[in-house]
């Protein structure tokens, strides 16, 4: 991955569905900045997804910071359906770390690595990318036992965990 800098500055965006999943995202961008870049200042932009989808002035705000930015982190639940809303505002942010040579890196949650590919949100996330026009990775990020969201743990009755598809 080719990382461009501005006067000694990465700069990188995050987009997260929840606060676990925005945390994760800066840790992976923390660690991507000493390896790529380890002379440079880290700039971090970081977004809700839920708030960008709301407020359409701050949709068009991250989208405006992704003009400048190096790679725009993703960092939701694979198995769920990105909604239109979402959509959009990820598009427009595709389409502005374009302008910077940018990256998509999708960074999933609530999944197995081995269904990463079947997974909605990965097939959505890598068709914007497509669509824009810039490269796409993705990782996986399988959470500790204890760290695993509620329909992951078993139920008081005894029944079995139920897992996404």
């Amino acid at each position: 991955m080719n990382i461009e800098t501005h006067a000694g500055q990465l700069d990188m965006i995050i987009l997260y569905d929840s606060v676990r999943s925005g945390k994760r995202a800066k840790e992976l961008c923390d660690r991507l900045g000493l390896q790529l870049a380890p002379d440079c200042k880290l700039n971090l932009s970081i977004w809700s997804l839920s708030a960008l989808q709301l407020l359409p002035g701050l949709a068009q705000a991250a989208a405006r910071e992704a003009e400048h930015a190096a790679l725009l982190v993703v960092s939701v639940n694979g198995g769920n359906t990105l909604p239109r809303t979402a959509r959009n505002c990820l598009d427009s942010c595709a389409r502005g770390i374009r302008a910077a040579n940018g990256a998509l890196m999708a960074q999933l949650h609530g999944i197995l690595k081995m269904n990463e590919e079947l997974c909605p949100a990965y097939g959505c996330l890598r068709a914007i990318a497509r669509h824009a026009g810039v490269r796409f990775f993705s990782e996986v990020v399988e959470l500790p036992d204890n760290e695993r969201d509620d329909y992951l743990q078993p139920t008081a009755d005894g029944e079995k965990p139920r897992f996404p598809l």
